[in-house]
């Protein structure tokens, strides 16, 4: 068993995982995106102690603005010594997508780590959505962000 990561070495395993340079311009494809996704939630990271909902994975995708915002999020829940909640640390992968009038709407999905969902069930939903395909890398306007921070 290889050792657990400190959750903040998520962005750059992440990056590594997905071959996301900090300042890359070229937008990734879909599947490059949820390859990535696919090994990262492999990777364990220092969450203790292991309590339900306290490592998990949200596909998410919304309008918001003017345009789509579409990704996926790894949300970390930090504890103290007496296993009260502190914060949680988010990864965040994220397409910013230009306006569509034909989508609009709210849509989450979340999977935890020890869930009854198997992670392989819950990923070939989320890869399945159709939404994915409004993420063309070759598209004008589109961008693509990586970023983690504490909330």
């Amino acid at each position: 068993m290889s050792p657990r990561l400190p959750i903040d070495a998520a962005e750059a395993t992440f990056r590594d995982l997905g071959g996301f340079a900090v300042h890359e311009a070229a937008v990734p494809s879909p599947d490059r995106l949820l390859d990535a996704v696919r090994r990262f939630a492999a990777v364990e990271f220092d969450v203790s102690p292991v309590l339900p909902e306290q490592d998990g994975l949200l596909f998410q995708y919304a309008t918001l603005g003017d345009g789509l915002v579409l990704g996926v999020v790894r949300q970390f829940e930090v504890v103290d010594a007496d296993g009260d909640h502190e914060q949680y640390v988010q990864l965040h992968a994220e397409y910013t997508l230009p306006p569509d009038p034909g989508r609009s709407g709210h849509h989450e999905d979340w999977w935890f780590r020890g869930a009854p969902e198997p992670f392989d069930a819950w990923f070939a939903r989320v890869a399945a959505d159709p939404v994915w395909r409004a993420a063309d890398p070759a598209a004008p306007g589109i961008r693509f962000d990586v970023w983690q921070e504490s909330v």
